[in-house]
């Protein structure tokens, strides 16, 4: 009998999150609905807790619940903090080494290149419907975080970054977005055990 297999997937914040399950139900869909492993998705609330906390979740919550199977990690994080900070936050590959040593079978990073907001300025009518923006109002791409909050504001409301934005992910359309991030998500595709089309 062959064991049970778990893809873990880490994230930065609650949107962050409600992104990635988007992410993971679209590609079940895309594999006829279903995955050959279960989906735990995990919000360690910063890029400074992947440090200990992920370690710590994968050992006192993933490895109990799971014995005797096969996990996989997707450590997802955005890339802006290790541009511009002479000290990065954390060392991923310590990490990724610790969770090996600690019985991951495999250990993958996702990197929103600059950040994950960026992702979803691809889809700038979800944004401007969600916002209910007048549709000539004009989404720049690659503005990351700062662009969307200034995308919220002319919409009198605040995106906080790493907060809940209820409703923000379901009104993204993941067919605009994915052509764009398909090169920064073959981890996903890996740990759930799917080739990506």
């Amino acid at each position: 009998m062959s064991l049970k297999k778990v893809a873990v997937i880490f994230v930065e914040g609650a949107t962050d999150k409600e992104f990635y399950i988007q992410l993971a139900a679209e590609i079940r869909k895309e594999n006829g609905g279903s995955l050959d492993c279960d989906v735990e998705i995990i919000n360690l609330a910063g890029i400074g807790h992947y440090k200990n906390y992920a370690l710590r979740k994968f050992e006192n919550e993933i490895k109990p619940k799971y014995k005797e199977a096969k996990i996989s990690v997707a450590l997802c994080f955005d890339t802006d903090v290790f541009e511009y900070g002479k000290v990065p936050p954390v060392n991923m590959k310590k990490v990724a080494k610790s969770l090996k040593e600690a019985g991951a079978s495999f250990v993958t990073e996702v990197k929103a290149v600059r950040s994950i907001e960026d992702w979803f300025l691809y889809d700038a009518d979800g944004l401007r419907e969600f916002l209910k923006l007048d549709k000539k109002t004009v989404i720049q791409p690659h503005s990351g975080t700062s662009g969307l909050e200034r995308l919220f504001k002319k919409a009198g409301k605040t995106y906080i970054k790493g907060g809940k934005c209820k409703g923000l992910i379901e009104s993204l359309n993941m067919d605009k977005i994915y052509p764009h991030i398909k090169g920064e998500i073959d981890g996903i595709y890996r740990i759930l055990c799917v080739k990506k089309k």
